[in-house]
This record gives C-alpha cells, sequence and structure tokens, in this order.
C-alpha cells in the first residue's frame, strides 16, 4: 500500500470510497467505534460511514498558534479539552516561549474554540470517551500536529483504543502514528507530502451549515 504510485482522487467521495476498501466496517460495528472528526472534511467523511453503520460520531475542536512573526507558519496547536501539541523544532529554532505559546492557547480556546462548540454543537461537550473505540478521521495528515493533539485528548478522556483513518497520510507521520496507534488506515503514504489538496483533483470548500447539519443530527441521535 504505502508503495503504490499514487493517482490523484478526483474528489472527497472518490478518497472516501478507496479509504473504505480498507476498513474493516464489521470490526467498527462490532466493537461499536466512535468515529471522531477532526477537520470539515473528516467530518464529512465520518458522517457516510455513519450512514452505512449506524454509529455515532462526534468533533474534536482544535486551533493552531502560529509564530509571532510569522502568521503562516504554525507550532501548536490546541484542542477544546485544553492540550497543547507543539513542535518543538520550530520552537527552538525561532527562540519562541512556552510562555507566549500557553498565552495563545488561552486565547484561542476562548475566543475561537467555545464560540465554535456552541455555534456547532450547542455548547455541549465532546461525547464520553471513557472506554470507547475511536476512529479518528481526516481528510489527510501532514505534520502530525492535528492527529498528535486528537490522540494526545483521546487518551486523556480514557479511550480504551484509538485507530486512524485518512486518504493520505505523510510517510513520517505513519511512524509516530504506528507507536502510538492501535491501527492507520489509508491509502497512499507519500514520502514527500506536498499538502493535502494536491492529492485531490477537486476538493471543495465545507459550508457550514454543512457542519452544524452533521452534528445536529449526531446530537440528536445521542439523546
Amino acid at each position: 500500500m504505502i508503495d503504490k504510485i499514487y493517482e490523484p482522487f478526483n474528489d472527497r467521495y472518490d478518497a472516501l470510497n478507496k479509504l473504505l476498501d480498507i476498513i474493516p466496517m464489521k470490526n467498527l460495528i462490532k466493537d461499536n467505534t466512535l468515529l471522531i472528526a477532526i477537520s470539515a472534511g473528516g467530518l464529512l467523511f465520518a458522517n457516510e460511514i455513519c450512514k452505512k453503520t449506524n454509529l455515532s460520531l462526534d468533533f474534536l475542536f482544535t486551533e493552531p498558534i502560529f509564530a509571532p512573526k510569522n502568521p503562516d507558519c504554525k507550532i501548536a496547536i490546541v484542542s477544546e479539552t485544553m492540550d497543547i501539541a507543539i513542535n518543538e523544532t520550530l520552537v527552538n529554532a525561532f527562540d519562541i516561549s512556552y510562555d507566549f505559546i500557553y498565552g495563545e492557547a488561552q486565547r484561542k480556546y476562548e475566543e475561537k474554540i467555545l464560540p465554535d462548540i456552541y455555534k456547532y454543537r450547542k455548547g455541549e461537550n465532546i461525547s464520553s470517551l471513557n472506554k470507547k473505540n475511536i476512529l479518528i478521521i481526516d481528510e489527510g495528515i501532514e505534520t502530525g500536529l492535528s492527529i498528535n493533539i486528537a490522540i494526545k485528548s483521546c487518551i486523556k478522556k480514557g479511550v480504551n483504543g484509538i485507530m486512524v483513518a485518512a486518504p493520505v497520510i505523510s510517510d513520517d507521520v505513519t511512524l509516530f502514528l504506528d507507536e502510538c496507534a492501535d491501527i492507520v488506515y489509508s491509502v497512499y503514504r507519500p514520502k514527500h507530502f506536498v499538502n493535502t489538496k494536491h492529492y485531490f483533483k477537486n476538493i471543495e470548500k465545507i459550508d457550514s451549515s454543512i457542519i452544524i447539519d452533521i452534528l445536529d443530527k449526531s446530537l440528536s441521535k445521542s439523546t
């Protein structure tokens, strides 16, 4: 799988169909797996899987933290559980203080994450993850910061087992995932990852109303 020459996915549904070819759906159902999306594209994937399996889904809200003098350089990420994943290499290279990172994490939590939780999940906390088997889903995993914080947050919530799925995952990141996840599902694992959009012929922006609709249905299902 990791050595195949990739052909760009036509769109998200093409990517999902190829991903579903390698995910054992029967096992997900048997283990009553909870699907956790960490991006809007991942949420679309999770929603389609739920339609096929009647499993439950949720979304983990996160926000990136950028270097103080470079708004395009992501140095860390904070989650709704107030866990933080840091790119230590960049932080040390730019001599960025941890006080700055923690201060930005608190600000992003209050100004971005909390409003998003109220907007998209009506203020509800993320589903109980205690002793659950979970499948974390994204549409592409490049640097590993997002998946790192997702795993960290889920472990903090007491999950039983962690699986990860994305159509394309950087080969470097899979080395990390092999150590901290039980199973990793991916179609392509390029050694020189460009960016997620590079692996799709067409990848449309997802309207916020779609996200709200999916999470509304998820909340209704869980109550």
